[in-house]
């Protein structure tokens, strides 16, 4: 045993000699935390902080226009900016703005009018970003519909335009007497129909106690729709987020698989060295086994992982991640720990050069990080993405990780993602183990 600790202590002041390992261990996975944490800042309420940026040119400036352009400032999906018409298409071409919105003269007017034709409102977008541009013309739908409601509650003026209107074809001399005996008599069962919308504003009035008129006229939405995800059960997302204290709950898990696997990295590079370098054949004739040279690398491995995870979970704490489940993270910083001890032995074998075996294992670090969630979180992957992760051990580290810290796992929870780190790290061990004794035979 002794012979195995001291092994270990060597592997582990090597490493700490080696100030480029250092960075990929501690340094790199810490400025992924602060960073993807500072970035998740911006969603942590469940909306982009910043919208769509979208200029407004209101060249009709009634008060029909500045209530659209209120509208559309209410909504959080984009940025309102106002601008002139040559300044607004100046700032699309730039990229500032991703559309701007035109409100000609006059709009105002006939604006919410079905009786007669009003004027369009145009949209200027850039014909390369047309899928915002199309999100922009749906937000421009759903201000223009709630303004049409807000005529609506105004009965009495609308009755004062559909007077007006029915009075100018009166007086249209190019219209047929037929046609104006027809909307004649439309207009006056449009007449009819806001005289008891009116009628029906003044009781609600009346019934709010008439301090106030209640401007609350009958909805006039058509349809509402909400999007529901089958996939998943409902209010699971919700749960999840309400147990989101801090973004660096999400993004501090990822950011410690990074520095597990650059100790991994690290540990399989410096056994190839110490193959080519002769240092193991020192170690062979020398009174230890080379069982005791393997336990000494895995031990080593072992003691930084854990150490690794412990500096970023202190450092986590400081800036504010949760603890949800604190006994359960001494087992699953084991697991990850066996885990990846693992893994380092099967990647050391898979070339007989510092150089290959540098390649291949941060190749092979790169795709189980993009695949397990170490890059972007599962939630945002494609479905065939989430199904591959599976297959990926830094998927069910940070699994057990954030069981631990925010997910509040139970016992019978937490076994799952540890025993697959277990049962691939005894495997990764066991078959890597045995190529090297091959090659060494």
């Amino acid at each position: 045993m002794r012979s195995i600790l001291s092994l270990a202590i060597k592997d582990i002041r090597l490493l700490s000699r080696d100030r480029m390992a250092l960075f990929f261990i501690i340094a790199f996975p810490v400025i992924m935390g602060v960073f993807f944490g500072m970035i998740g800042m911006g969603f942590s309420s469940g909306s982009p902080s910043s919208g769509i940026p979208v200029g407004i040119v209101d060249l009709d400036d009634s008060d029909n226009s500045r209530r659209l352009v209120e509208r559309l400032s209410a909504n959080e999906a984009i940025e309102v900016r106002l601008a002139d018409l040559e300044e607004a298409r100046r700032l699309v071409l730039k990229g500032n703005l991703v559309a701007y919105i035109e409100i000609p003269a006059g709009w105002g007017a006939t604006a919410g009018l079905f009786w007669t034709e009003s004027l369009p409102l145009k949209l200027g977008a850039d014909p390369s970003r047309g899928a915002e541009a199309g999100m922009v013309g749906g937000y421009m739908m759903q201000a223009s519909g709630e303004l049409l409601q807000d005529r609506f509650a105004d009965a009495a003026g609308m009755r004062d335009e559909a007077r007006r209107f029915t009075e100018g074809v009166q007086s249209d001399e190019s219209m047929a007497p037929t046609e104006r005996v027809i909307v004649a008599a439309l207009m006056g069962a449009v007449d009819m129909f806001l005289g008891s919308l009116e009628q029906f504003n003044q009781e609600m009035d009346s019934q709010a106690g008439g301090s106030e008129p209640s401007g609350k006229g009958p909805r006039m939405e058509l349809v509402k729709i909400e999007r529901v995800d089958v996939t998943v059960p409902p209010n699971l997302h919700d749960e999840l987020v309400a147990k989101l204290r801090s973004p660096y709950d999400i993004s501090f898990p990822a950011a410690i698989m990074w520095g597990v696997m650059g100790t991994v990295a690290g540990f399989a590079i410096s056994l190839v060295r110490e193959r080519t370098g002769g240092t193991m054949l020192r170690l062979h004739v020398a009174p230890i086994t080379r069982t005791h040279v393997l336990a000494g690398k895995a031990l080593a491995c072992f003691l930084s992982v854990a150490g690794v995870i412990t500096f970023m979970m202190i450092l986590g704490k400081i800036l504010g991640i949760q603890l949800a489940r604190p006994g359960l993270l001494a087992p699953a910083v084991f697991c990850i720990a066996v885990c990846f001890v693992g893994l380092m032995m099967l990647m050391s074998v898979i070339g007989k050069t510092e150089s290959a075996v540098g390649g291949a294992g941060w190749a092979i670090i790169v795709v189980m990080c993009m695949f397990g969630g170490g890059m972007m979180p599962l939630a945002f992957m494609p479905r065939f993405m989430q199904t591959m992760s599976h297959f990926s051990p830094v998927k069910w580290g940070i699994l057990a990780l954030e069981g631990a810290v925010w997910r509040g796992f139970t016992t019978t929870e937490m076994l799952q993602p540890c025993g697959v780190l277990l049962g691939i790290g005894v495997a990764a061990f066991a078959s890597g183990a045995v190529i090297f004794s091959r090659q060494e035979a």
